[in-house]
């Protein structure tokens, strides 16, 4: 770029640009101060020991007598505020410019003049600058060499340095430390530790909690989501883990990302961002996974995290910054949704579709960050919106406590390692039974053993006992044909004994599902139905 294309660059942009690069500024604000943006063009800060400088930019050079719009009082505030949310005492500097090619008149200087102030730990001023005239106020009667005005004259009247001596600035993390990230994982810890607590039946390998577990904790099942209307699941999945090494690496993959990214578009889009990748996650692997398994995991959330920071690095200037975002993106996106490169470490079990619809919530939810992100702003706006989705996706998985109890509860009376029946298994059965002796299951088992026995009168108990567990019976973990399987037989027992019009009312409800199948022709064969 020449001299004359550089001398046409806006002096508030080639300040910024010149704070950046000479000064050691980054663009953002420390978070107590983010009040600052919505009435600003730029805020940069640098912090230099126990001193935060913070410098204040309103551009007015594209519109004319556009003026900082905080009252003084606010900025007052927002200093004190900034000063007691930092750890250790500092001391605070806020310098607001306006810049633009209007003439400081009296007006201008009374209502800059009413910024100057000082408090317990900050100071603050205001310093008008007339690019037009290459002038700055206020100039002290000595020491302007020194003074903020002064420098800023110099500066204007200057010759320009040369656009490559002045590379763009990097949209720098604004200050502070990845708060969500560490209370998710936190979060997601504790629940694995639920898992083990409240395991039913004994875990696997590397903490492994059941299937059974997995179910009643709110594991994610086409079968219960759609049949059984039990959409809650979609929330709940995301937060549960397979096994230690699950838990690990996805803790892992979280932190790698939420260091990089939470700091850049703050914790609500963050968490806001975790909760749509999770449920996009939840939606494709009931749209793409066999209908048999249980899926679990917060990989289509942090997979989301991952695209979503490629998609906002767009937002960044070619530099450090940028290049650090899109390569931890692509370490994290590229094994999440290539299987063949790590298929033989899973065994065949990492849910892809999860991995792909967390991916793709995460784009979507980058795009939205960048439309919400304008160039003045050190992140992107309307955080509390971002804040409410998270809210919603969390508060929506804590209320699904009140029917995980229900499942819960059914599954410590279901017997979680159930094998099918024969005469040699007897003993298995009779062992079951004693740990949970209203599971349907091994009633109708333990049913039919006693029938190949001629026990007749042991089989109808056992079956008039599994009819009665209601409930159980309709567990997502009961076959859906056992209660029609149980009313066939003990229908077939009772009318044996002479009982036709109790048999006829046993049958009925099997008679009326049951129109072909293995089922309906017993029912034919022994003329139940009639």
């Amino acid at each position: 770029m020449n001299e004359s294309a550089t001398t046409r660059e806006p002096f508030a942009r080639y300040y910024v640009r010149y704070l950046v690069t000479r000064k050691g500024y980054k663009l953002g604000v420390v978070q107590a101060a983010q009040d600052l943006l919505q009435h600003s063009d730029y805020v940069l800060t640098k912090t230099s020991g126990n001193v935060i400088s913070t410098i204040v930019i309103v551009n007015g050079e594209g519109e004319p007598g556009k003026t900082f719009t905080m009252p003084p009082e606010d900025l007052a505030r927002v200093a004190r505020a900034t000063v007691e949310a930092q750890r250790t005492p500092i001391l605070l500097r806020i310098a607001i410019l306006e810049i633009g090619p209007e003439e400081i008149d009296r007006a201008a200087k009374s209502r800059l003049t009413a910024y100057k102030g000082r408090g317990k730990g900050y100071r603050t001023a205001a310093v008008g600058v007339d690019t037009q005239a290459q002038r700055a106020w206020p100039l002290p009667p000595f020491g302007r060499r020194f003074s903020l005005a002064g420098q800023i004259e110099r500066l204007m009247k200057a010759p320009r340095l040369p656009a490559a001596d002045l590379s763009g600035p990097e949209i720098a993390i604004t200050l502070g430390r990845p708060i969500f990230t560490f209370v998710l994982m936190a979060l997601l810890a504790g629940i694995f530790v639920c898992e083990q607590v409240f395991g039913i039946g004994k875990a696997g390998n590397m903490a492994g909690p059941t299937l059974a577990t997995l179910q009643a904790l709110g594991g994610l099942s086409y079968p219960l989501v759609t049949e059984a209307g039990q959409w809650w699941r979609i929330f709940t999945a995301p937060l549960l883990h397979a096994d230690l090494t699950h838990i690990g690496f996805n803790c892992f993959a979280l932190f790698l990302i939420g260091r990089l990214l939470e700091p850049l578009i703050g914790w609500r889009w963050t968490a806001a961002t975790f909760a749509v990748s999770a449920i996009c996650g939840s939606l494709m692997s009931l749209a793409v996974n066999p209908v048999n398994i249980i899926g679990i995991g917060a990989s289509g959330g942090i997979v989301g995290l991952f695209a979503a920071a490629l998609t906002v690095s767009m937002r960044i200037p070619a530099g450090v910054m940028r290049a650090r975002l899109v390569t931890q993106a692509l370490y994290g996106l590229v094994p999440a949704l290539l299987p063949f490169l790590n298929l033989a470490v899973s065994g065949g079990k990492v849910d892809y579709g999860a991995h792909f619809g967390g991916a793709i919530g995460g784009v979507t939810m980058g795009f939205i960050l960048l439309g919400l992100w304008p160039a003045r702003l050190a992140r992107p706006r309307f955080a509390n919106l971002g804040a409410l989705i998270a809210i919603l996706f969390f508060a929506t998985a804590a209320s699904a406590l009140v029917p995980i109890q229900e499942q819960y509860r059914r599954q410590r009376l279901l017997a979680p390692d159930l094998t099918s029946a024969s005469v040699e298994q007897d003993a298995e059965v009779t062992r079951l039974l004693k740990d949970y002796p209203r599971d349907p299951r091994l009633l109708s088992v333990q049913a039919q053993n006693l029938l190949r026995q001629n026990d007749l009168a042991g089989a109808e108990s056992d079956l008039r006992a599994a009819l009665g567990e209601r409930d159980l019976l309709q567990d997502a973990s009961v076959p859906p044909d056992l209660e029609n399987r149980i009313r066939a037989i003990l229908a077939a027992i009772v009318r044996q004994d002479g009982e036709r019009e109790e048999a006829r009312t046993i049958v009925a409800p099997a008679c009326s599902a049951e129109k072909s199948g293995p089922l309906a022709d017993y029912l034919k064969k022994y003329s139940l139905c009639e």
